[in-house]
């Protein structure tokens, strides 16, 4: 991409020590990449100013039931899939927002704290977009793998993450939303921050935290702008398996080396599949690849990402760095948020 600069070892090394633990110290961190933590936070540092990475923190699936998460292909008027998409990135429970070729002209990932919410979004909010021509929600039903738990794969194998945690759905109170916001901004945010922020003592905001992380409620991650790391391209399967073996092969497949998302989903086809590749040439590779670990599934759709505009609360730019936050206040009203 022109005009772009291509992360180096040390920079994709520390991005990757901080997606095993986006709170980690200082210390732990510099001890992973062999600096010391001085250089390490400084380094961090000019990466997130200048957009190449960042740190959130994402409502997870125990801060709504898991029907609540949906993904909805949008198609546009052929002079509008831009501005629509822009305009749905400003949207709190639009969490991500792609625009993509094959099918479709936008794929969005939406959450709301419950199902009436979700519909209230999708009914009275986006169908209603000047532009939208139509639109397809797929809600699912569990994720095997997201975001939280990819890994860019330059540190030992040892260096993996932990599965999901199990989910318990909370109880959110003012409180806790306020802290799922601070962190959505910034998962590194300290604790004297997030107590400022919520009128709490240090103490209450990390037992809080923890709380929140411990359910489910939130899910902290640490993400790097995609082209700069080497994953120029993002490429979403829709498949269908045997219902009987729905599990066993999303299993499988979250085990994929290149697989950011995979879903169940309450509709046909029955699988959705995200993975970031580092050429267009390695579509068809992961797709034999994906077929030759799970023969009994059927590849229905493919759609290519030609740009991404959010992910997760984070707007970006055509070189995939960050450059703006939507609050992921997924329990507010859609229609009229206060």
């Amino acid at each position: 991409m022109q005009g772009s600069v291509a992360l180096d070892e040390d920079d994709l090394a520390l991005v990757e020590a901080l997606q095993r633990d986006p709170r980690a110290p200082w210390t732990t961190v510099a001890e992973i990449v062999g600096t010391n933590p001085v250089t390490a936070s400084r380094r961090w540092e000019r990466l997130r100013s200048t957009g190449a990475a960042w740190a959130t923190g994402t409502p997870g699936p125990g801060s709504y039931h898991a029907q609540c998460l949906a993904y909805v292909d949008v198609t546009c008027l052929p002079s509008e899939k831009t501005r629509v998409a822009q305009e749905l990135a400003g949207d709190a429970h639009a969490l991500s927002v792609d625009i993509t070729a094959g099918g479709r002209d936008l794929l969005m990932t939406v959450a709301a704290v419950d199902l009436p919410t979700l519909g209230r979004y999708l009914l009275e909010r986006l169908d209603r977009v000047p532009g939208v021509t139509g639109t397809r929600a797929r809600i699912a039903t569990r994720l095997y793998a997201e975001g939280s738990l990819w890994r860019l794969g330059v540190l030992p194998a040892a260096a993996g993450g932990a599965p999901l945690p199990p989910t318990r759905a909370a109880t959110l109170d003012t409180v806790d939303r306020e802290l799922m916001s601070a962190l959505g901004v910034d998962a590194r945010a300290s604790y004297a921050t997030l107590a400022q922020v919520t009128g709490i003592s240090q103490p209450t905001a990390r037992r809080r935290v923890d709380r929140l992380i411990s359910s489910g409620a939130i899910l902290l991650r640490t993400e790097v702008a995609a082209p700069l790391a080497g994953w120029p391209v993002s490429v979403v399967l829709s498949a269908d398996a045997p219902a009987g073996r729905l599990h066993d092969v999303a299993t499988t497949l979250a085990r994929l080396r290149e697989v950011r998302l995979c879903a169940t989903l309450a509709s046909t086809p029955s699988l959705l599949v995200v993975a970031w590749l580092s050429s267009l040439e390695e579509v068809h590779r992961f797709e034999q690849d994906f077929l030759q670990k799970v023969p009994d599934v059927e590849v229905l759709d493919r759609l290519v990402v030609l740009r991404a505009v959010k992910r997760m609360g984070h707007l970006l730019d055509d070189e995939g760095r960050a450059v703006g936050m939507v609050r992921m206040e997924v329990w507010q009203d859609p229609v009229n948020p206060d």
